[in-house]
């Protein structure tokens, strides 16, 4: 398995936050609840490549947005009858979706199961 050189963890580092839309302050704030123990100023130079920090530091800002980035939900396809209302789960979207499609078939009759022709 590879290591990465402290450059290319910075460059990836920094792609994955401009990828991602992660503020500075936010990585920072991360990053220092772990405690890492330079400040936001040393977190900018050093993702812009001006000052290099040590192992530890570097590995805690790649946590610090990895994090972020997981806890950042993705986006999502929008259904006929989304709701403008932000407070409206997409899952009881889809729930609904599934409650009103018309597929000709009644799971809540017979069980399911249909009954063999009578051959006698």
């Amino acid at each position: 398995m590879s290591k990465h050189t402290p450059e290319e963890q910075r460059q990836r580092t920094l792609h994955a936050i401009h990828s991602s839309g992660l503020g500075l302050q936010d990585v920072w704030v991360r990053y220092f609840s772990f405690t890492g123990d330079v400040d936001e100023f040393e977190v900018n130079a050093y993702l812009n490549g001006l000052i290099t920090l040590t192992p530890l530091d570097r590995d805690l800002v790649s946590l610090a947005v990895n994090e972020l980035i997981a806890e950042t939900p993705p986006p999502t396809a929008p259904y006929s009858n989304d709701s403008e209302d932000p407070g409206q789960p997409d899952v009881l979207v889809a729930l609904d979706v599934l409650d009103h499609r018309d597929d000709g078939i009644d799971l809540n009759e017979g069980g399911g199961e249909q009954d063999a022709p009578d051959n006698t």
